[in-house]
């Protein structure tokens, strides 16, 4: 019966029939968790699929059904992944929300997926590649303010991705024109974006419209926005609906099934209907018999193949030695880009460790608006398709901008869709204090991003050659890394190490993960009075403090330097650490909940100490002015003072 019906007409009744069986189920209680669907708006997402190819991509959103169904996904494996089922598309790891198939990606965070299109988009163009990207968006979405972003930097960069604005009339229950000022397209335009615009459900006038909006896109290779209105005739999700029902119930003469309804037949596309609803049905009662998933069978062991020695023997500064990694990396690899605020020649970043870049590779470094979420989003993106995207934050408070990348999209791309999905995307946060910039220009922002799972949180320090850290992270990244770069540190000379010895000092190397842990004392054969855990900006300070503590006050001292946070590397510290130690932890980041905090806890579960303490700076915003700052971050004499006290047991 089916086979005598246009596939277009036949995909309409496919995608009703498995949504109201999803709803059907919930109200059976044999689903948990919760569904958006696409009730309504059917007819949108099956005459754009006419022209999306197999190597095209294509970005949703929370109300992905249709979309997905459209695309060409499987209606049992969609199912399976909602019913928590290991056959699932995600093994039910995502469920309704977030799902992949192919070169289908979704989440369930408005807006934040139109910067990661977009990053595909953009590094399509880059490699010469004329494959398409399509991301839909719904009116709601355009609160925020990331979507704004993303529409500049594709005006500015020409980048082909076509925006399909779904305006359904309501942002969850709120009424669009409560949540979205002035003219869709009018806001779309004022970015230089050609914007084409329709009222219809019906799937053949849609065919036609977005044969349009495909041709300027093919054509221009430009970006482009396709703005529909329709209405939604679900809920927003399953059963909160508030709306006037004599609303609804006007608004079901423009349903995309009754139009076909007229079509074909009612007596017709009743019979495909129920076929459909017979087939998931059926399907729902094969999957409750199937195993769940099991999600702790997969954990990110974050490894790295290379065993190098990150000591370093030379003289040079610490963003002479930046400049050459970064140099070496563009040379060795075609797939590193860098992209942030400023950071092209003549001005070359604002800690010129991007400088000489651009001049080199022009097409490869790139200056981006004051658009923080979109860079970090674009790099989720850009990762995907292969790219390696560098980063910089010009200053690392402004990662609190792109915080939703990084916890919401970035961390759990890999986990959520495939076990081999890879996001090799490097952000550089040029952090600290000691150069009195004020309260939102010298944080250590570094305890907020160690809680994000699947993140690697890197610091240099001045005993660690910064170009074999970067070195070693071009040769094997396959997951999101965040480099703490210290700002003071840029202008300092990286202390040499590579004999063993520094001053008196004798530096040993411990390397259980890939980035080395360092441990430095003036006699390993003697039990410490005091171990000194520490990274980044604070470790001159430390050592110093360790030094006057040795000479002075005749105790014995050892000084851990780490490069990794996160995962913190265990099995170093526990090679260093006996369990009878008193340690202290050294950070320049706020004390709640820091770093240190962090350590500690590792190193109480392991048995790793008998005493401990920590030395941060005060929950305080840091103060303008380097002699205001001084008061507040650790340094030299407060380090001496509280670890002299601590070693004498006051």
């Amino acid at each position: 019966m089916m086979n005598h019906i246009p596939n277009i007409y036949r995909e309409i009744i496919k995608i009703r029939a498995f949504e109201e069986t999803i709803l059907d189920l919930f109200g059976k209680n044999r689903l948990s968790g919760t569904t958006h669907t696409y009730i309504g708006e059917e007819a949108t997402a099956v005459s754009l699929m006419k022209y999306v190819g197999d190597d095209d991509y294509v970005f949703s959103n929370h109300r992905c059904h249709g979309h997905y169904l459209a695309y060409g996904g499987s209606p049992r494996k969609l199912l399976a992944e909602i019913m928590s089922k290991e056959s699932g598309l995600c093994k039910g790891r995502g469920g309704s929300q977030h799902i992949h198939y192919k070169n289908f990606f979704t989440n369930g965070v408005q807006g934040g997926i139109v910067p990661n299109a977009l990053g595909v988009a953009f590094a399509n163009k880059l490699s010469g590649i004329n494959h398409n990207t399509v991301v839909f968006l719904g009116d709601g979405t355009l609160g925020q303010g990331v979507v704004y972003e993303a529409f500049n930097i594709s005006s500015i960069y020409k980048i082909p991705i076509l925006y399909v604005v779904e305006d359904n009339a309501y942002a969850m229950t709120t009424r669009s024109e409560f949540a979205v000022a002035g003219s869709i397209k009018q806001r779309v335009e004022g970015f230089g974006i050609t914007t084409f615009e329709i009222k219809s459900t019906d799937v053949d006038e849609l065919t036609k419209f977005f044969e349009k909006v495909f041709l300027y896109l093919n054509t221009y290779r430009n970006p482009v926005c396709a703005v529909i209105h329709n209405y939604r005739l679900g809920a927003h999700s399953k059963g909160d609906d508030l709306r006037d029902l004599e609303e609804i119930n006007v608004n079901k003469k423009n349903d995309p099934v009754n139009i076909i309804r007229h079509r074909i037949g009612r007596n017709r596309a009743d019979e495909i209907h129920k076929e459909y609803i017979d087939e998931f049905s059926r399907y729902a009662d094969e999957l409750e018999l199937e195993p769940n998933a099991e999600v702790l069978s997969f954990k990110h062991q974050f490894e790295v193949c290379a065993k190098n020695s990150f000591l370093y023997s030379g003289h040079c500064r610490c963003v002479e030695l930046l400049q050459r990694a970064f140099g070496e990396a563009f040379a060795n690899n075609k797939n590193v880009i860098f992209y942030g605020e400023d950071i092209r020649d003549p001005y070359g970043g604002a800690f010129k460790a991007t400088k000489g870049l651009s001049t080199e590779y022009p097409d490869r470094v790139l200056n981006m608006p004051i658009s923080e979420a979109c860079m970090v989003g674009m790099a989720v993106g850009m990762g995907i398709v292969g790219k390696i995207p560098v980063v910089e934050m010009m200053f690392g408070d402004f990662i609190t901008l792109g915080f939703d990348q990084l916890l919401n999209h970035a961390s759990k791309y890999a986990w959520v869709f495939q076990e081999d999905l890879k996001i090799p995307m490097i952000i550089r946060m040029p952090s600290g204090g000691k150069r009195g910039y004020g309260p939102t220009h010298s944080q250590s922002l570094e305890k907020f991003l160690i809680g994000i799972p699947q993140i690697r949180i890197l610091a240099l320090s001045p005993f660690h050659d910064p170009a074999v850290i970067y070195h070693t992270l071009f040769e094997n990244i396959d997951e999101p890394t965040i480099v703490i770069e210290n700002k003071k540190m840029y202008a300092e000379r990286i202390e040499s190490t590579a004999d063993g010895k520094y001053k008196d000092f004798e530096v040993r190397e411990y390397n259980s993960y890939g980035y080395s842990t360092l441990v430095l004392s003036i006699d390993f054969n003697v039990r410490p009075d005091a171990v000194l855990i520490t990274y980044g900006g604070m470790v001159r300070e430390t050592l110093n403090a360790a030094e006057r503590l040795m000479i002075e006050d005749e105790l014995t001292i050892y000084v851990v330097v780490l490069s990794q946070l996160s995962p913190l590397p265990v099995n170093d510290l526990r090679i260093v650490l006996k369990g009878n130690e008193k340690i202290a932890v050294v950070e320049e980041g706020t004390v709640t909940g820091g770093v240190g905090a962090e350590i500690l806890a590792v190193c109480i579960e392991n048995c790793l100490c008998r005493q401990m303490m920590r030395i941060a700076t005060p929950d305080i915003p840091i103060p303008n002015g380097i002699v205001l700052e001084d008061q507040v971050v650790p340094n030299e004499d407060t380090i001496y003072l509280k670890i002299k006290e601590y070693a004498d047991g006051k």
